[in-house]
C-alpha cells in the first residue's frame, strides 16, 4: 500500500487540513476499525477540535466527529492523543463520495479499499509532558464585526447543454456528429451568472461584462442560487466573508438539511472563510466587506469547472476605462 503514516506522541497536536483535490469532497473521520465494505459509514472513535477555518479562528473551539471539506477549504484542528494507549493505530478515513457531491449519502460512498483511506497515526509514548491548553478550555480571539450591509446581490450557479456538438444518424444508421442538426450531445457546462427577474438563473461566461462591482468600502451580502444538480465550492478572491446561512429556493433540499431548506451556518463555518459549499437547490448567503480596489475573480474551486468558464471577474470601485471588458 502507498498510504503514509505518522508517529504521534501521547499529547495534543495541531493540524492544518487542506482539501487539495481537483473535485473530490472529503468527509474525514478517525477510527481504529475502518469499514470493510461500502454499505455503511465509518464509526468515528476520536474527535477533531476545530479552532479555525480559511481566514482565521472560529468564535470557540468546536468538537466534531468528522471534517466535511470541499476542494480549497481549510480546517485548523487539534487532536488529543494524550490518553490513547501506546501502539494504537488510528486510520484517518474518508466517507466522502466517489462522485459529484450533493450531500452525505451512501449512494456514492468512497471505496473502502482505496479512496476511503487517507493515512495512519501510530501512537507512541510521550517524551515529555504536554503543557498546552486542552481544546475545550481554549479562549479564542474575538471575531471582527462586519459593518452593516450596503447591498444585497443575487448571483447564480447554472448548467447549460452544449449547443455546438450534436449527434444524429444518417440513412444507413451511422452516427454522425453535426453542429447544425440532431440532438445535443456535448457535455454539460457549469457557469456562474446573475438572477433573472423571474427567479431563474442567467448564465454568463468569463468574457461577458462585469456584473459584480462593489463600491470601495462597501459591505455586501451575496445570495448564491444553485440551479445545478451538485454542490460547488465557491471561492471569492481578495475578501474574507462570513457564512450567514442557507435557504430553500423552492426545490427539495438535500437529505440532512432543514425541513424547509433553511439552516444557520454549520458550527465549523462560524469564523471567516473564503470558500463555501453551495448545495444544490439552495441559496447560500455570505457577507463581506470589499476594502481593496481592483480587479478580482470569484469561481467554483472544482478545478475542471473553473477552467471551463465557471469563473467570473468582479471589480471593487469604479472600473477604469482601459480595464478589461469582462
Amino acid at each position: 500500500f502507498t498510504w503514509p503514516f505518522l508517529e504521534v506522541e501521547q499529547r495534543r497536536y495541531r493540524f492544518r487540513f487542506l482539501n487539495g483535490c481537483n473535485s473530490r469532497f472529503l468527509n474525514l473521520k478517525m477510527t481504529t476499525t475502518p469499514r470493510g465494505d461500502n454499505n455503511a459509514f465509518n464509526t468515528p472513535e476520536f474527535s477533531f477540535w476545530q479552532i479555525g477555518a480559511e481566514q482565521g479562528f472560529l468564535p470557540a473551539s468546536t468538537k466534531l466527529d468528522f471534517l466535511l471539506m470541499a476542494p480549497a477549504e481549510r480546517a485548523d484542528v487539534i487532536v488529543d492523543f494524550t490518553n490513547v494507549p501506546v501502539g494504537t493505530e488510528i486510520i484517518l478515513v474518508n466517507d466522502g463520495p466517489d462522485a459529484p457531491f450533493g450531500g452525505i449519502s451512501l449512494e456514492d460512498i468512497s471505496d473502502w479499499e482505496s479512496t476511503g483511506q487517507v493515512m495512519k497515526f501510530v501512537v507512541k509514548a510521550a517524551s515529555n509532558g504536554d503543557t498546552t491548553t486542552p481544546p475545550d478550555q481554549l479562549v479564542l480571539p474575538p471575531l471582527p464585526v462586519l459593518p452593516a450591509t450596503d447591498v444585497t446581490r443575487q448571483v447564480s450557479l447554472n448548467e447549460e447543454e452544449s449547443h455546438s456538438v450534436r449527434v444524429s444518424e444518417d440513412a444507413s444508421g451511422n452516427i454522425v456528429l453535426d453542429c447544425a442538426t440532431g440532438e445535443v450531445f456535448g457535455p454539460t457546462s457549469a457557469l456562474l451568472g446573475t438572477l433573472n427577474p423571474d427567479g431563474t438563473g442567467n448564465p454568463l461566461t468569463w468574457s461577458d461584462l462585469i456584473t459584480e462591482n462593489p463600491a470601495l468600502g462597501a459591505t455586501e451580502e451575496w445570495e448564491i442560487h444553485n440551479f445545478t444538480e451538485d454542490a460547488h465550492p465557491i471561492h471569492v478572491h481578495l475578501v474574507k466573508f462570513q457564512v450567514l446561512g442557507r435557504g430553500a429556493d423552492g426545490s427539495t433540499p438535500p437529505e440532512g438539511r432543514g425541513a424547509d431548506g433553511s439552516t444557520p451556518p454549520e458550527a465549523w463555518e462560524t469564523g471567516f472563510k473564503d470558500t463555501v459549499i453551495a448545495y444544490p437547490g439552495e441559496i447560500t448567503r455570505i457577507k463581506a466587506n470589499y476594502d481593496m480596489a481592483g480587479f478580482y475573480v470569484w469561481h467554483c474551486h472544482i478545478v475542471e469547472h473553473e477552467d471551463n468558464e465557471m469563473m467570473r471577474p468582479f471589480h471593487i470601485g469604479p472600473i477604469p476605462p482601459d480595464g478589461p471588458a469582462g
